[in-house]
């Protein structure tokens, strides 16, 4: 009698055991919410050739160091699906709504000298000093005539740097370009605790795939003034990491938080009809998510 009830006890446990284990091998679970992305994301210095419209026809420069661009945070919505391989380890899928940040040129302190340096001469010609060209002859004279000049050729250089740099500031702080965003990643998560706890952290490793599509801006397009602004971009593979807790409202409603980041890198070519720039961009970007969960 005592025999068969051991058998009969440890029947029971290994059946439960199997019926929990097969539960949490077949459970799905769905989750949306919202996502706040910060892309982190300043790019290297721009590298080539900028048309910049003067009085004296339109000039094509070689860019100054120290131009760049940064990427804007930006809200969406996130949504993801996992699969729970055991107790602790799933894998899960997460995507969202592609969202569309706004791309702001940070212009060069060289630029920035070039604004200052104008500002006099816009003063006295008027603001249309270095794109009228009634006004070409009159300024480059009264630029040879300053004595720290003190010449003609070295009065178009200047003339130059004061053009490219009363154009370019024009445009620094502003959104010359939107760069959309599609960024799935697929992670393998570990759960702390038993699967019977309300509250369970998890971390997760995975893989990122990031696609971007560059476009210009009004403003982009007023900055080039060089036919339509073509814009490539790289699509990125790396690394990613999360980080975040679940609580477990009953068997099929759950509560979740999470921060996710990957390492992305992507390059970027900006063309018109008579320039060619390029840069890059390798950042972290920082996704703080909340997201409701429904399992089945």
């Amino acid at each position: 009698m005592k025999t068969s009830t051991l058998a009969f006890s440890v029947a029971a446990t290994l059946i439960a055991g199997s019926a929990c284990a097969q539960s949490a091998l077949s459970g799905y679970t769905i989750k949306l919410g919202a996502g706040r992305v910060d892309p982190r994301a300043t790019s290297s210095d721009l590298v080539g050739t900028l048309p910049v419209p003067s009085g004296a026809g339109q000039l094509v420069i070689n860019l100054p160091e120290g131009n760049r661009t940064e990427v804007q945070p930006k809200s969406t919505l996130i949504f993801s699906i996992e699969r729970a391989l055991s107790n602790n380890w799933s894998v899960e899928l997460v995507a969202g709504t592609p969202p569309t940040h706004d791309v702001k040129l940070l212009v060069s302190d060289t630029v920035k000298a070039g604004a200052a340096a104008a500002a006099p001469i816009q003063a006295a010609f008027g603001s249309d000093a270095f794109t009228n060209p009634l006004k070409t002859s009159a300024v480059l004279s009264a630029l040879a005539s300053n004595p720290a000049i003190g010449s003609l050729a070295a009065a178009q250089v200047a003339y130059g740097k004061m053009a490219t740099g009363s154009h370019v500031n024009l445009y620094n702080n502003v959104t010359v370009a939107r760069v959309k965003q599609t960024a799935p990643t697929l992670f393998l998560n570990y759960k702390f605790f038993e699967q019977s706890a309300a509250l369970r952290p998890y971390v997760g490793v995975g893989l990122n795939y990031t696609k971007f599509k560059v476009t210009s801006t009004a403003a982009g397009n007023e900055l080039y003034s060089d036919g339509k602004v073509r814009i490539s971009s790289s699509d990125s593979f790396g690394l990613a990491f999360q980080v975040g807790g679940t609580y477990q409202i009953d068997k099929n409603w759950s509560l979740n938080a999470g921060w996710t980041t990957a390492a992305v890198r992507n390059d970027v070519v900006i063309r018109t009809d008579h320039t060619e720039e390029r840069l890059f961009y390798r950042f972290h970007p920082s996704v703080f998510s909340a997201t409701v969960g429904y399992s089945f």
